[in-house]
């Protein structure tokens, strides 16, 4: 067997260790829980599967000459603690939430079948509500290279789990950028799929006409991998999309493109100029394999984001957590009974009016693409990396602006993905973000693996300065 503390959990590396015989699952099921026990940060995990028992299910797929041929055969993956795993207790952050899902969650159930094995749940942003990683009563995880700074959330565990090697890949759930932004600040791959791709069955959601599953993972190779296996259209979700399985997912990316970038003016980096370097070198890059950039007006991006957290909409939220806010109030982080709160204002009146305002902005996105000639559009995932201090001192302002480029795609109706772009000078990850209409995936995954083969930066804290 191979000396396994060096071990790359990237698939392929996994794939290459089991074909050649010099590793095992069991050998990774050893090695993810010893790494987890040796792991600095305690606030990572919420639960982990039993070892025995991961062990046990690694030798159930070791004793099958068939479950060789599975697309995820002995691969280490976690979730995010709003999506349910049967016999494990769902808990989104908040001792007054109590769901104990006898029944796994469809993409879970999708992992598992074909051969992936769970290590455990990963911690969040309370009711996955806020975008640093902050809001835990209980404590937080810290970012991956440097403890000082927020992992981003909420799907904050999910993103340092894979970027410290914990785990090959993890399954998260996306809102206003939960999906990316932990990617971006922790140097891994978010893949936020098209709406309705993969069913949210299972998931606690917040906002079924924008909520999506997505996957952390160390390449976009990997990344859309997991993707094809737990995709799929579901009757027992009601957003699911009929055609989920059509939906092409192989890469497929022109020689030349057009990618939008927004104006100058409205480009925002909130003070940190190391952010904006590194965005003008990825623009450098994209035009480097292809890409022609095109300015945009990035106007109507900004009003759609204003619909997660400033609209009608928000009371959905009030409606999936007002109980525990009601009864249990001293389980919910200040900052989360806040918009709770105040999404319990909004009128009926108020409702109608951003669903109507949701499915306009949607249409003018999808004739923004067709007029200006896009085939994607480049942003930075998070426009400044931000210090713990700095949010638990102004946990509503800083979450807002970490949100800028990001609150605006689901709502918007746009596929994505968060792919690595760079370490700063001060140790930091600094990401991309390439956005393109709903359905375009396979768009994605081919232009993604373009561009992290262009950075030649490794995969999570690997690339971490020495």
């Amino acid at each position: 067997m191979m000396n396994t503390s060096n071990l790359d959990v990237s698939m392929a590396s996994l794939r290459h260790a089991y074909a050649q015989g010099s590793l095992t699952p069991e050998d990774v099921v050893s090695e993810c829980f010893r790494r987890v026990r040796a792991y600095a940060d305690p606030h990572v995990w919420t639960e982990l599967v039993d070892e025995r028992q991961a062990r046990a299910r690694a030798r159930e797929l070791m004793s099958d000459p068939s479950a060789r041929q599975l697309p995820l055969y002995g691969i280490p993956f976690s979730v995010k603690d709003n999506v349910d795993v049967a016999g494990m207790a769902t808990t989104c952050g908040c001792r007054g939430f109590d769901r104990h899902p006898e029944q796994s969650a469809y993409a879970v159930a999708q992992a598992l079948r074909a051969g992936a094995i769970l290590i455990g749940k990963n911690t969040l942003d309370q009711f996955a509500t806020g975008l640093n990683g902050t809001r835990s009563l209980d404590g937080y995880c810290r970012n991956a290279f440097d403890p000082r700074y927020v992992p981003g959330g909420s799907s904050s565990g999910s993103g340092v789990a894979v970027s410290a090697g914990l785990v090959s890949f993890s399954l998260g759930s996306d809102t206003g950028g939960s999906g990316r932004v932990p990617a971006a600040m922790n140097n891994v791959v978010g893949v936020k799929p098209t709406l309705g791709l993969v069913s949210m069955q299972g998931m606690v959601k917040n906002n079924r006409y924008f909520d999506c599953m997505p996957v952390f993972s160390r390449t976009v190779e990997d990344g859309y991998a997991v993707l094809s296996v737990i995709r799929g259209y579901d009757p027992d979700d009601s957003f699911s999309r009929t055609d989920a399985d059509d939906i092409a997912l192989t890469p497929d990316a022109p020689g030349q493109f057009v990618f939008g970038v927004p104006r100058e003016s409205q480009l925002a980096f909130f003070g940190d100029e190391l952010a904006r370097r590194a965005y003008e070198e990825a623009i450098e890059r994209l035009a480097g394999i292809g890409g022609v950039p095109r300015e945009i007006d990035y106007s109507l991006f900004q009003e759609a984001a204003r619909l997660p957290f400033d609209s009608g909409l928000l009371a959905e939220r009030a409606y999936s957590y007002g109980q525990v806010l009601r009864e249990r109030a001293d389980t919910v982080h200040p900052a989360v009974a806040a918009m709770l709160e105040k999404g319990l204002a909004y009128s009926g009146r108020e409702v109608v009016e951003a669903v109507y305002a949701l499915y306009d902005l949607r249409r003018a996105a999808r004739r923004l693409f067709v007029e200006a000639g896009l085939d994607v559009i480049a942003t930075p995932t998070v426009g400044r990396a931000y210090r713990c201090e700095e949010l638990e001192q102004d946990p509503i302002a800083l979450n807002h602006s970490i949100g800028y480029y990001t609150y605006a795609v689901n709502p918007l109706d746009l596929s994505a993905l968060a792919v690595p772009s760079a370490i700063r000078s001060d140790g930091l990850p600094f990401g991309i973000s390439l956005l393109a209409p709903a359905g375009a995936d396979g768009l994605l995954h081919g232009l993604g693996m373009r561009f992290q083969a262009a950075t030649g930066l490794p995969a999570g804290t690997l690339a971490r300065r020495s």
